[in-house]
């Protein structure tokens, strides 16, 4: 941890105005690139895929299309939840993601959908979603190519290898073997055509980003971005973000002083 000095009210001042400085440009920043980031151009989404959900309103398990993700909506975004099908739990770093997904009201009222999408049968994921007491929609791809084609399964007998638009050379080269088997966590985009973006009734992938382009959705870590001590990487002994899945925690963990 960098070492924090204590001063006097001015210097406190003058140094807090510095790093406001700072903090504005990058809002600025941030803000060009949302703007450029939703110039980019998109591509056609063609292949058919099936899913499988359980109906919250009959509780029936049923096979749906791509399509039916939207659930009527002009947009859809998509979480690549880590569960692997032989797992008996999701990802506890996946799940830190899970538990911090915004009110999908608010994303309703601007004609977006959010769905979670994982590989595990679909017994798996409801198990595990009333465990952690989440209401979200999640669908499993258990029979479908979608994982592999999305670029966040990686099976060398079923796909090369590609995440985060690196090929496995590529991401040896740069120490990221982690991420050239298995499951892999990321968010994609997609927009149904109304004639004002693509054509009527066409479904178009707009985005996708992987690896820590979607961290700044966690807002645990925003949170904690904002004290003295950060996130304190590395101090919990836990792998991946190093959080452990909410329920799993000691009271030790939760008192207030350790």
């Amino acid at each position: 941890m960098t070492t924090v000095q204590v001063v006097s009210p001015a210097e406190y001042r003058a140094a807090r105005l510095s790093l406001l400085a700072k903090e504005k440009e990058a809002t600025r920043v941030r803000d060009a690139l949302a703007a450029e980031r939703r110039k980019l151009p998109i591509v056609e989404f063609t292949k058919a895929y099936t899913f499988t959900i359980i109906c919250p309103k009959d509780g029936e398990k049923k096979s749906i299309g791509f399509s039916d993700l939207f659930f009527g909506r002009r947009q859809l975004i998509i979480y690549h939840f880590m569960f692997d099908p032989s797992w008996e739990a999701g990802c506890p770093s996946c799940s830190v993601m899970g538990d911090t997904f915004p009110a999908l009201e608010h994303l309703h009222s601007r004609s977006t959908s959010l769905v979670a999408v994982s590989r595990a049968p679909i017994e798996k994921i409801e198990a595990y979603k009333k465990r952690m007491g989440w209401t979200f929609p999640w669908v499993s791809s258990y029979d479908s190519d979608f994982n592999y084609d999305v670029h966040v399964t990686q099976d060398e007998a079923v796909r090369p290898v590609e995440y985060n638009f690196k090929n496995k050379d590529e991401l040896l080269k740069v120490g990221q073997h982690y991420f050239t088997e298995g499951e892999q966590p990321g968010n994609s985009v997609f927009y149904r055509g109304d004639g004002r973006i693509g054509e009527e009734g066409k479904i178009y992938h707009t985005y996708s980003t992987y690896a820590r382009g979607g961290e700044h959705l966690i807002n645990t870590f925003g949170w904690l971005d904002l004290t003295p001590l950060g996130r304190q990487d590395g101090e919990s002994g836990v792998n991946g973000l190093g959080f452990r899945r909410k329920d799993e925690y000691t009271q030790e963990e939760l008192k207030g002083l350790h």
